[in-house]
């Protein structure tokens, strides 16, 4: 009888602390997403995919009108910036940063480690798939389509699509 009772009551209770904590992490992602707005003053068109899994670091991020971010990070550095021009859709997992490790002496102290970090400019018109990492000083150009997957190396010209580890053309769009 006992394990009955307990049964019940558990499943009487499940709903409402699923609902509470459902309730809590939705408070927080419009806690987040108010903060991310009111940083890098982000336009009320911009759109976020899944908050919880986007983190935005440094101070110099631009974002144009109409675009949407799903996932990601998008890191700025110190001294770089990231800019992000109108109407790109940004898919799952996608990582854009201007700021890493120097390889001749990437790890140990921190006062000895050396960073590199240099701007990414990313144009208008931009689809850029899941999983895709944009290094540092790359700029890509208006109407460019990233497949997913795709690790982006060097600068990708105008009305382009590029795939691939490293991202290299696969045609021209019309």
């Amino acid at each position: 009888m006992i394990k009955y009772m307990r049964a019940r009551v558990i499943s009487f209770l499940k709903p409402l602390i699923r609902n509470e904590v459902v309730s809590v992490l939705r408070d927080l992602d419009k806690e987040k997403e108010k903060r991310y707005r009111d940083k890098y003053q982000l336009p009320e068109s911009f759109r976020f995919g899944r908050i919880r899994d986007i983190y935005f670091m440094g101070n110099n991020i631009t974002i144009g009108e109409h675009s949407y971010f799903n996932s990601g990070i998008v890191h700025a550095g110190t001294n770089a910036k990231v800019e992000i021009g109108s109407w790109c859709a940004i898919g799952y997992n996608v990582n854009i940063l201007a700021a890493t490790h120097d390889p001749e002496k990437a790890t140990g102290p921190q006062d000895e480690r050396r960073g590199i970090e240099k701007d990414i400019f990313i144009g208008d018109h931009c689809w850029i798939g899941s999983n895709v990492f944009i290094r540092e000083g790359v700029r890509i150009g208006n109407e460019v389509v990233i497949g997913a997957n795709s690790v982006v190396t060097k600068n990708v010209p105008d009305k382009t699509i590029v795939a691939g580890i490293p991202a290299k053309l696969i045609r021209q769009k019309e």
